[in-house]
Formats: C-alpha cells, structure tokens, sequence
C-alpha cells in the first residue's frame, strides 16, 4: 500500500496538470484580493464595497468553496491526472504484479485526497496573505475565539474536501474515461449549487408561502456540501451546524468509497 501511494503521489507531482493546477492556483489567489482592493479605490468605500468582501476573512474561506473558482477547477484536473491510470494501462500493470484493486482504490483515493488538500489549503492561505496586505482579517479583535472558530472552519472545509476526493475517485473508477468523469462531476456540482440557491431563498421565506417549516431547509442547506458556503462566515458554529456538517461529509465519503470499491471490483480493466 505504502508503496502504491508513492508511486501515484510522484505520478501526479511529475504530470503537467499539476504545474497548471500550481498556477491557476497562484494567479487566482491574487485575482480576488487584487480586484476587490481595486473596487473599494473606484468606489472610495471599503467599509461598504456593495455587499461585497470587505475582510479578509470572508476571502481566506471563499477560496474553500467548492462551487466556485479554484475549488471548483481542482478537483476537475485531479480527475483527469487519476484517470490517466486507467488510459495508460497503469492500473493493468499493477494488477498484473499483484496488487489488489481494494489497495489500488485506496491508494488513488489517498493520493488525490493528500494532494486535493494541500492544493486548497495552500491556495486559500496565499489568498489570505495576500489579503491581509489591504484588508483586516476581521471587523472586530481577533481573540481566542475567532482563533478556535477559525480552526474548526478549517477541519470543516477540509472535511468537505475528502468528501470531493472520495467522490472523484468514485467517478475516475465508474467512468468509461476521464471527459465522462469531468462532465459528470462538473454537472453534479452545478446541480447542488443550484439547489443549494434555492433551497436557501426557502429557508429565508419559511411556512408563509411553503408546507414546510423553515429548519427543514436550514437543514438541506447545510448538508449540501458542494454549495457549503457557511462555513467560516460566522463567529460561531451551532449544533445543527456541526452534525451537519461532519454527518454529511462522513455518509458522503462512505458511499463514495463503498461505491467505488464494488464498481472497481466488477470493472474489467483492458
């Protein structure tokens, strides 16, 4: 196992992709930064910057976000580097020389998960370091509490991203090849991000004009990990909050790694 999880770790290191992924990642940490600095001299108003980011806060935990910019992008070129395996005739090799297709999964799943992590923990503290030269990090004092909620916020939105991992690889190994993966996996993230936005405008109507009470949508919204846009935008997590939260995510990464272990296993592998 040891030994798979190298070997896909240096393939993915040593593939192109992933020096596009370092600057994509590089130029989109700065863009955002940059452009809203911009926006607040046009307008002369910081404070106010219409409705937009005004803290570098809001900006560190917006680069987490799934369903949007470079967290919507990495994952996608993850898939096309996991995939190559399979076109190359790489995973055929390894099951030639003995290695079961449970520990090949695995391998995939943790390679891409190390790799999908340290990709958006990265990017998002560059768009954080960059931000924190033009804007505060917060409005008010930064104290132990904001330290704690921010490490929570952090956990979380890595949380989410095993779960995209996991689903990934589940995609990689299902998939007849890798523009399918990317397409399946591009309209699945559409798919909850639109319904993410309409399940949050009926949380804010609730029972005046639905059948259902409002904590039922509060409740979908947060367990849509792909539109999980919460985290870190407040002060503090409630309890519904965080079983959510870590439910979501550990029944996501579960099915996802279920599913992908028995479809791998039926595969026939050319």
């Amino acid at each position: 196992m040891r030994s798979l999880l190298k070997t896909d770790l240096r393939r993915i290191f040593k593939d192109k992709l992933f020096l596009v992924v370092c600057i994509l990642g590089t130029v989109l940490a700065s863009f955002t930064p940059l452009l809203y600095k911009g926006l607040s001299l046009i307008i002369g108003a910081e404070d106010e910057l219409l409705g937009l980011f005004t803290d570098s806060k809001d900006m560190f935990f917006s680069a987490f976000e799934p369903g949007s910019n470079f967290g919507f992008i990495l994952p996608i070129l993850l898939a096309l580097v996991l995939c190559k395996d399979f076109g190359y005739g790489t995973v055929r090799n390894k099951i030639i020389c003995g290695k079961s297709r449970t520990k090949i999964f695995f391998s995939m799943f943790f390679s891409g998960t190390i790799v999908m992590c340290a990709m958006i923990l990265a990017h998002a503290l560059l768009t954080l370091g960059i931000a924190m030269c033009f804007f505060p990090y917060q409005a008010e004092a930064f104290d132990a509490n904001s330290f704690g909620y921010m490490m929570l916020s952090l956990l979380f939105s890595i949380l989410v991203y095993v779960f995209i991992s996991a689903y990934v690889s589940f995609l990689c190994v299902s998939m007849k090849n890798a523009e399918l993966a990317v397409i399946i996996y591009v309209a699945t993230n559409l798919f909850f991000k639109i319904v993410g936005g309409i399940v949050s405008a009926a949380a804010l109507i609730g029972p005046s004009f639905t059948n259902f009470p409002s904590e039922l949508f509060v409740i979908l919204e947060k367990i849509n990990l792909f539109n999980a846009t919460y985290i870190g935008r407040g002060t503090t997590y409630s309890l519904t909050d965080v079983l959510c939260l870590v439910i979501a995510s550990l029944v996501g990464i579960g099915l996802s790694l279920f599913l992908g272990i028995t479809v791998f296993r039926k595969k026939d592998i050319k």
